[in-house]
């Protein structure tokens, strides 16, 4: 073969996702003479790119870039030794991970691969990545780029963390330090003090490269001296952090305490005629309301009313109940959403959890096989039982007369199940490659998830049930793969149940792109709680206007305020959410005016309230609807 067909040939093998292929043609190339280098760049990466165009333009998913991915690396296995190293020449090198308690690196996998096409040299430190990991690796690797990447809103606090310890360590000047996830904005990029973030794999090959061409020579820039000078630069800004820290100590505890000594002292401000529970089920049945119901996805912040640690929160009944309850007293919000993690039903079928003390559990331990998915019996012992008993004592809590408020219980869908318990990557490579034991998994598992939400209703548990239906998203896979490895599952075996109970449906949905026609017109959904992300919007992320014209006839839909910044505790930040929710309220209504509806929404948050968030914050918001909402009701509904 000739040196082009060699090279177009590699690249085939990589749109095609064949491994074998991939092997083959690498070893042809070095018995040819073909420089490894150029194999990789002009061959391997080419096919790659060409992939990651088709995922752009929507013509290609998350499964059929793994696929291509895997062929990739395995051509790249063989070359890679045999690359000549040239000292002169400019070679990336990037450190790269998802942040502790945090096990979606979907993305970040995306992004490596991306940035090894492009030739980059990565150390990949995988999922749930302690926060020292990232500093010694990079140290270690004497890294140009370090990338650290989340998902969840609970574990983006991290990352203010690891920039703290890159200017204690003296490494900050050293590297390009890069953030990113779903819920990453380049606003909180700059607040954490990252050097960037970017939409897109693309974008964030582009921008290491930018940035990384600027850095000096690693040996220079890692040298004792370097960092020497680099700490005491930055020995203010350090003192700066700490201070503030102290000055706040524990925002969540010391926001609990002062708005529970303002209630011991003034009571609730603003006591509406329309009962908690009156207010959520009319905005349901789209009857008119005396306001648009309030509540911020507040759930395991709320602990420090009682006081407890998140661990308390997550394992003891008694403890959950009474943040519950607290939430619902001393904020004042309309409902409860009982969220804890998202790892409860993965660990009953056999992966392993971790518990911090402060931080959501997560899982950890992926199982090796599809056959060793244990399904249990919901009983004593299992997670889910005792997260249904935690349930039952804080629905008694919220049903009492001074309270009465809905509770919503919380648990997750069939496929957010199997990829927490196998890994994301593993069960989306499996869809196309391995299909059939990816079905044969999640026929079991449904079967336990619909004896989930059958328990929950008949221990009396649940005024309503909200299942976290993550994997619709169409930046991921396809509507046809989403129906064919969640959709048809739910549909056929989920939504029976809730009809057999005269339940109302509720997803809840942080993706950035979700398939809102599956997940709300298919199903049937009553309420649905998303979150909007406005540089995905060209990707699908619709914002309340688009979701109340298209559905609002069947779905109450509740969202969307960013609950980021819920983790900053000064005036500024509360204006901001005062504007925020003002300006949402306002949107709103009139969506609801123009399109025949009374009160189908509830104001929230997009997604949940980090763990270390300030209550101050949350009540802020609770405040803000509470002093306009009425009028602002009558103004524009009537």
């Amino acid at each position: 073969m000739l040196k082009e067909e060699i090279l177009k040939a590699l690249a085939d093998a990589v749109i095609a996702g064949d491994d074998d292929e991939a092997v083959e043609l690498a070893q042809k190339a070095l018995d040819e003479g073909v420089d490894p280098q150029e194999a990789i760049l002009e061959g391997l990466a080419k096919g790659m790119a060409i992939m990651g165009d088709k995922y752009e333009r929507g013509e290609a998913f998350v499964p059929h870039l793994m696929i291509a991915s895997s062929a990739l690396y395995e051509g790249m296995d063989v070359l890679t030794p045999h690359i000549k190293k040239d000292d002169s020449a400019r070679q990336i090198t990037g450190v790269i991970g998802t942040i502790e308690g945090d096990v979606h690196d979907i993305g970040k996998n995306l992004v490596k691969t991306m940035m090894s096409a492009a030739g980059f040299t990565m150390i990949d430190l995988g999922h749930d990545v302690p926060l020292e990991s990232f500093i010694t690796a990079a140290k270690e690797n004497k890294a140009d780029i370090l990338s650290v990447s989340a998902l969840m809103t609970t574990t983006m606090t991290g990352m203010d963390k690891v920039s703290e310890m890159l200017l204690e360590n003296g490494y900050r000047d050293s590297l390009v330090f890069m953030v990113g996830g779903a819920p990453v904005s380049p606003q909180y990029a700059q607040t954490v003090g990252a050097d960037g973030t970017a939409k897109d794999a693309a974008g964030a090959v582009a921008f290491a490269k930018e940035n990384a061409s600027k850095l000096g020579p690693a040996a220079e820039r890692w040298g004792d001296a370097k960092l020497t000078i680099t700490k005491t630069k930055y020995k203010d800004e350090i003192l700066r952090r700490k201070a503030k820290a102290t000055s706040e100590g524990n925002i969540t505890l010391e926001t609990a305490k002062k708005i529970m000594e303002e209630y011991e002292s003034v009571g609730t401000k603003k006591v509406s005629a329309m009962s908690h529970k009156d207010r959520v089920f009319s905005a349901l049945a789209d009857k008119k309301v005396d306001r648009l119901p309030v509540y911020p996805l507040a759930c395991g912040v709320t602990r420090k009313f009682v006081p407890c640690t998140y661990k308390e929160y997550s394992t003891i009944p008694e403890k959950f109940a009474a943040s519950a309850a607290a939430a619902i007293k001393y904020l004042d919000v309309d409902t409860f959403v009982g969220l804890t993690d998202l790892s409860i039903t993965s660990t009953d079928v056999g992966a392993g959890v971790t518990f911090p003390e402060e931080d959501t559990p997560s899982a950890t331990g992926h199982l090796k096989n599809y056959e060793d998915i244990e399904i249990p019996e919901v009983k004593k012992g299992t997670r889910i039982y005792n997260h249904i008993q935690a349930a039952k004592l804080a629905i008694e809590k919220l049903h009492k007369e001074e309270l009465d408020a809905p509770f919503v219980a919380f648990h997750e869908g069939p496929l957010l199940t199997l990829t927490q318990a196998m890994g994301a990557d593993r069960v989306l490579h499996d869809m196309n490659s391995n299909p059939g034991d990816v079905h044969k998994a999640l026929d079991r598992i449904t079967d336990f998830i619909g004896e989930i939400s059958t328990a929950f209703f008949d221990e009396g548990a649940a005024d309503a049930i909200c299942v976290d239906n993550l994997w619709s998203n169409n930046v991921i896979m396809s509507a046809d793969q989403y129906w064919e490895f969640d959709g048809k599952y739910v549909y056929d075996r989920q939504i029976p149940i809730f009809k057999k109970y005269n339940a109302p449906y509720v997803i809840h949905n942080c993706a950035d792109a979700v398939h809102f026609d599956i997940q709300i017109r298919k199903f049937g959904t009553a309420m649905y709680s998303y979150a909007y992300y406005e540089k995905n919007k060209d990707k699908g992320s619709k914002s309340y206007d688009e979701l109340i014209s298209e559905y609002s006839d069947i779905c109450c839909m509740m969202g969307e305020v960013d609950p980021i910044q819920f983790m900053n505790n000064d005036e500024a930040t509360f204006q901001n959410i005062r504007n925020d929710t003002a300006n949402l309220m306002d949107g709103v209504l009139r969506s609801l005016k123009e399109n025949g509806r009374q009160s189908k929404y509830v104001m929230s948050t997009g997604c949940e309230i980090p763990p270390e968030g300030s209550l101050s914050a949350v009540k802020t918001m609770v405040d803000t609807v509470k002093e306009i909402g009425e009028d602002k009701y009558r103004q524009i509904i009537g």
